[in-house]
């Protein structure tokens, strides 16, 4: 095999990994944000394969249910997804999922994620770079930030007395990961 046809093959394999492992985020290990929020994917719980038919209902769900779809995960070989009224409660039911009434949908979540890296950026200082990461849940309507454990009280403090993401209700852990900056623009 020659270098070009040997990086060609590597370049792939790299591709399908970054695919595969973006899709199959979960509570314990999602991606630091990078400028763009993450979008809520179906995630299995521990030990649990990601059947690709599952996978394809959830992305079709997505895309008929629109604002009113808010979150898709696969736990006991079925596929569960979070909603935000009745008519896509029935919708994602008679498609073959199980159905969960939902506050606010991946939309509303990934705006106030917005919000909260707007106010970062106003912050500036050591406040920029001290949320690693940003983690909407449509299961339980929250947004899970993974913050410098140095700056967590300043952070929980200043984002209630702002309140910035509204009725959206927020939840902090520890982290130890990489600081950078809150998204620009």
């Amino acid at each position: 095999m020659n270098n070009h046809t040997a990086r060609m093959a590597l370049g792939g394999v790299a591709l399908a990994a970054v695919l595969l492992l973006s899709a199959c985020g979960n509570d314990a290990g999602i991606p630091a944000s990078s400028g763009t929020t993450p979008s809520a994917s179906p995630s299995a719980t521990p030990n649990e394969s990601q059947d690709p038919d599952l996978l394809q209902l959830n992305e079709t769900l997505k895309e008929t249910l629109g604002e009113k779809y808010s979150e898709g995960w696969i736990e006991g070989n079925k596929l569960h997804v979070a909603v935000t009224d009745k008519a896509a409660e029935a919708i994602a039911t008679e498609a073959g999922a199980v159905a969960h009434l939902a506050e606010h949908s991946a939309a509303e979540l990934e705006a106030a994620i917005g919000k909260i890296m707007a106010w970062q950026r106003e912050q500036g200082g050591e406040t920029a770079t001290a949320i690693h990461r940003y983690l909407p849940s449509g299961r339980d309507g929250s947004i899970t930030l993974a913050v410098d454990p140095a700056q967590l009280e300043d952070i929980k403090r200043g984002l209630a007395a702002d309140a910035v993401t509204g009725p959206i209700a927020l939840k902090f852990v520890e982290s130890a990961g990489p600081a950078s900056p809150a998204a620009s623009g």
